[in-house]
């Protein structure tokens, strides 16, 4: 019997209805993939915002990135479920990366933004502030565009395996390797 990783971005495409209960472990399957790559991206940022600043590595940072990788993974399902970043499928899978890892980044963008906001409104600061803060126009915009970079390897398995069927990738990057037969 072959060990078959089950993927977390498998969608029901078999045809048959899923149980609730089905659809529930998907989801939180497709929640945990988006909550540990955000993760990953945030503690990078927040660990090189530290050390650039000369801060040291601050486990608190840390912590916070955990909390907004949950957060913003949940916006990421629910914009996906609400089909934001959705067009045309007779597209070139090139576009559709591109064009969901942009709008995502715009998104992400926007909510960390509210973010800061609330947190200097908690602090007692002028809630304008915030954009010289975060580098003027011009560290919105190239922070939007690591954001767009960053989220295409992730857009473009998601989609790949939309398009190949959700276990063929999933199992070709993270199942048993098969050995090579002999031709």
């Amino acid at each position: 019997m072959q060990n078959v990783v089950k993927p977390p971005l498998q969608a029901a495409e078999s045809g048959r209805k899923e149980s609730l209960k089905e659809r529930a472990i998907s989801e939180m399957r497709k929640f945990a993939v988006i909550a540990v790559y955000l993760w990953l991206l945030f503690a990078l940022f927040g660990l090189h915002k530290q050390l650039v600043q000369g801060q040291g590595v601050s486990l608190w940072h840390q912590g916070f990135a955990v909390i907004n990788a949950l957060v913003f993974g949940k916006v990421v399902l629910i914009a996906d479920a609400m089909q934001l970043a959705k067009g045309s499928d007779d597209q070139a899978l090139a576009w559709i990366v591109l064009r969901r890892s942009f709008i995502f980044a715009v998104l992400l963008l926007a909510f960390h933004i509210v973010e800061e906001a609330v947190k200097a409104y908690f602090k007692g600061r002028d809630i304008a502030a915030i954009v010289p803060d975060m580098g003027g126009l011009a560290g919105l915009a190239a922070y939007c565009a690591i954001l767009c970079v960053v989220l295409i390897p992730f857009f473009a398995f998601q989609e790949a395996s939309r398009v190949l069927g959700g276990d063929a990738m999933w199992n070709l990057f993270f199942g048993p390797r098969k050995p090579r037969s002999a031709s």
